[in-house]
Order: structure tokens, then C-alpha cells, then sequence
């Protein structure tokens, strides 16, 4: 029984109003934001959406090497196995929704595209749902979970449409109802997370441009798998529980916005002084044998060419030499300068 159907039901505690009031008060910060890393969105949104298609291959224990995973993510390599097909389109859906989230919809039409475009070698259908009555053919018998789907769509975007609920609320019901009607023949779990990503970003959470929302889930996977079984649990008779599901998500956007706050001061800084200058001094900080990676955790958004250039220079001053060649060959620090 469809959560959207009795979202009447649902009253919100003050403790939710109060939480909903502090990422709403973020929300109208959304354009702040923007405009504090100007041109680098992009580029911004690129490393985030390469986060986003790591974590959730994770979540998903798609069977990738780390090493595969990375070049096919960062550097568009080819993939080599139906595993990395998977990957490979997972990172272009979630490409397509973050730059056109406001124009994508979530009809059943749009869904089932989406799902395919995944792992187009499935030739995924709708299900069907066995209807109670007694038919004369077994045919009669069964209803397309489409129909049903369209129904629960359509009054989703009545009630968005008419302002008649609040939107995050009203879109994580929606995922609960898309998680437990699994409408497909397969790859229903992997094109739910698709569908949650969408809808946040509809409900203009722009924080996820900034911040995965992927990796936030797979910090905290366990706690997000019980609540969503939780709030699943007699979700058939329309009895769910989803108050605790909804707590937990709430409170992942909102440390998703405090993250992106933190993230904007960092690129202020950055951006307020020599870049290069800021990476020589973090790299004087690190441990005497050190990474690129160490490097760009504490600059995610210094440009790859910036980094080299400084590693470049340092070598050239005899302080740093490379230990190896290649992305993930180590530096050691030859000498520090005082």
C-alpha cells in the first residue's frame, strides 16, 4: 500500500519541522554558493559526480577492481566487463541528472528507459502484480506494476504541483514506496538509488553538487539499511513507519550542507591566495613519504595540472623526489625547507 497514497497520514514532529528549518535556511543559500566558486562548478560538480559513481559501485558490490574503477570513473576508460559497462552508465545517468535534473521527470516510461540504459543487456520489463480476484485465465489474473507506478507518479505530482506537502518529505516516501514495489524484473535496488538521487536534487538540495550523497550513504550504510527496513515493514497492509527513515535522512542533508559550508571557506582560502604557495605548505605538512591523493584531499579543488606543476618545482628545488612513475607513484621528501 503506497506511502504516497496516505502521506495525509504522516504528521511531522517538531524535532523534523526544526531540522527541515535549518537545511531550508541552507536552500537559500544555494545561489551564495554558486556564485562563491564561479567558474569552477563544473568542475566542482565533475568531481562530485565521480564520488557519487564510486560509492555507490560500492554500495552495490558491482565486482570492479579499485584500480579499474578509478580509471574507468576519472579517465573514461573502456570497460572491459559487463561490471563496468554498469559502472560506465551509472556515472552518465548520474551525469544527466545533475545537469538536467529539472528537466528530467519520473514517468514510468522515463524510469524504464533509465533502468535499461543501465545494463541494456537485461532487457528489463515491468513486473506484474497478482490481482486478488478470480479470473477465468491467469492472464486476468495479473496487473502491471506500470499502471500502478503511473498512479502513485501522477499523485506526486499533483500534491507537488499544488504546494499540499512538503517536497523532501513527500520525494522519501516516494522512495520508500519505488524500494518496496520494485515495479522492474531486475536491477530495482540500484535504479531506486538513481531515483532518490534525482528527486533530492529536484528538491533543490544543491548541496549534492558539492557533497556525495552517495558517500554520505556509504559511511553510514548500515544505520540507513535498518531505518529503510524499518520503515518497509508492514508497508503491504499501509500501516510503514517511516518517521525514523525520514529522521535519518534529513539529518544526511543537513551534514551534507555543513559539509558544502566547510567547502566553500576552503575554496575562499584557496582562492585568496597562491595556489601554489598553499599546496607547497600542505606538502611540507604531510609525512616524509606522501601522495597526490593526500594532496588533493586537502585542495579537492585545485586543479590537477596546478599540483603537478608544484611537485614540479619542489623537484626542481631538490626538496621532493617521486618514487615511481605513474598516478599513484609516492614522493619522499629529500630536504625541509625552514
Amino acid at each position: 500500500m503506497s506511502c504516497i497514497i496516505n502521506i495525509d497520514r504522516f504528521l511531522i514532529p517538531n524535532d523534523v519541522i526544526s531540522t527541515l528549518t535549518s537545511i531550508y535556511k541552507y536552500i537559500g543559500k544555494n545561489e551564495y554558493f554558486s556564485e562563491k566558486v564561479g567558474s569552477d562548478l563544473n568542475r566542482i560538480v565533475d568531481q562530485t559526480i565521480e564520488r557519487d559513481a564510486y560509492f555507490i559501485a560500492k554500495i552495490m558490490n558491482l565486482d570492479i577492481t579499485n584500480t579499474r574503477m578509478r580509471l574507468i570513473i576519472t579517465k573514461n576508460s573502456s570497460p572491459r566487463s559487463n561490471s563496468e559497462i554498469v559502472l560506465y552508465n551509472i556515472k552518465e545517468l548520474l551525469t544527466t541528472c545533475q545537469l538536467k535534473f529539472e528537466d528530467m521527470e519520473t514517468k514510468s516510461n522515463d524510469l524504464i528507459n533509465m533502468v535499461n540504459f543501465i545494463d541494456d543487456k537485461k532487457n528489463i520489463k515491468y513486473d506484474y502484480l497478482t490481482i486478488d480476484k478470480k479470473q477465468v485465465l491467469r492472464s486476468q489474473n495479473m496487473r502491471s506494476k506500470r499502471i500502478q507506478l503511473d498512479e502513485i507518479n501522477d499523485e506526486v505530482n499533483r500534491i507537488i504541483s499544488k504546494n499540499l506537502y512538503e517536497p523532501i518529505i513527500l520525494y522519501l516516501h516516494y522512495y520508500i514506496d519505488f524500494y518496496n514495489f520494485k515495479p522492474f524484473t531486475d536491477d530495482n535496488e540500484i535504479m531506486g538509488f538513481i531515483l532518490l538521487y534525482l528527486l533530492m536534487l529536484k528538491s533543490e538540495l544543491h548541496a549534492f553538487k558539492y557533497v556525495s550523497l552517495f558517500e554520505l550513504l556509504y559511511e553510514n550504510y548500515s544505520e540507513f539499511d535498518s531505518e529503510l527496513k524499518k520503515a518497509s515493514f508492514n508497508w503491504n497492509e499501509g500501516f510503514s513507519q517511516t518517521l525514523g527513515f525520514v529522521r535519518f535522512m534529513i539529518n544526511i542533508f543537513l551534514t551534507a550542507y555543513q559539509k558544502t559550508e566547510e567547502i566553500i571557506k576552503i575554496y575562499e582560502f584557496d582562492s585568496s591566495i597562491n595556489k601554489s604557495y598553499n599546496i607547497e605548505n600542505t606538502i611540507l605538512k604531510l609525512p616524509d613519504i606522501f601522495t597526490k591523493e593526500e594532496i588533493r584531499l586537502n585542495h579537492p579543488f585545485v586543479s590537477e595540472s596546478t599540483i603537478n606543476r608544484t611537485l614540479s618545482k619542489l623537484k626542481e628545488e631538490n626538496v621532493i623526489k617521486p618514487l615511481g612513475k605513474g598516478r599513484s607513484a609516492k614522493w619522499v621528501k629529500i630536504t625541509i625547507s625552514k
